[in-house]
């Protein structure tokens, strides 16, 4: 063992600490799906939770193509996991070229897992989620609402125990921007919700 290991290339001993520190975590993660307490977890299974505190969210220093969180925990240790362990093996024929098939493999992995969530955040806003339950809660904007119900947009609230995700429209002269926390005043129709910036909530309410 200690011959094969310094018989490796100082990038690839690099490679093979964070691959296995990633796919670590990774399984972690998979044990407390399965005993059921990964649901309760903040810290390890949580990424709206984790994002909350780390500012890892669209809000902060998150990054969103085409409707998909990239930028989270767990799209992060997939990336370290998938590219690191491709680019430690063909480095032994291909050198520092390994780091273009890597990177890319990270990056199919990151996207796999920010649908799989996605897939997710639909599956625990649908069910018997009870959209009146929603008004007067506080929001946060995930996709931009454009003013005036000119178009939807998207924000995530905690509701009967959980985070959901739903369509928002606003009757606000400006566009509600990712990150901003709203008021839901109402609801349109279903799935849908009406937001208000909390500025224009409270005036109403001092009136």
């Amino acid at each position: 063992m200690t011959k094969w290991w310094n018989g490796l290339h100082n990038f690839q001993q690099a490679l093979f600490v964070v691959a296995c520190a990633a796919t670590l975590f990774m399984i972690v993660q998979i044990v407390l799906l399965a005993i059921g307490s990964g649901e309760n977890d903040a810290t390890f299974d949580s990424d709206t939770s984790i994002d909350d505190v780390d500012t890892i969210n669209d809000g902060g220093v998150g990054l969103t193509i085409f409707g998909l969180r990239i930028l989270t925990v767990r799209s992060i240790v997939a990336f370290l996991a998938v590219g690191s362990w491709l680019t430690f093996a063909l480095f032994y024929t291909i050198k520092f070229y390994a780091l273009i098939p890597g990177v890319a493999a990270g990056i199919a992995a990151a996207f796999a897992i920010a649908l799989f969530l996605k897939a997710t955040e639909r599956l625990q806003g649908s069910g018997n989620l009870q959209i009146e339950n929603t008004v007067g809660k506080t929001a946060e904007v995930y996709l931009t609402v454009p003013a005036a119900r000119s178009g939807a947009g998207k924000v995530n609230v905690y509701v009967q125990e959980r985070y959901a995700e739903m369509e928002a429209v606003t009757d606000s002269a400006a566009p509600l921007k990712t990150g901003e926390r709203v008021k839901i005043v109402g609801t349109m129709g279903e799935g849908t919700v009406v937001v208000a910036p909390f500025a224009v909530t409270e005036n109403k309410e001092e009136e």
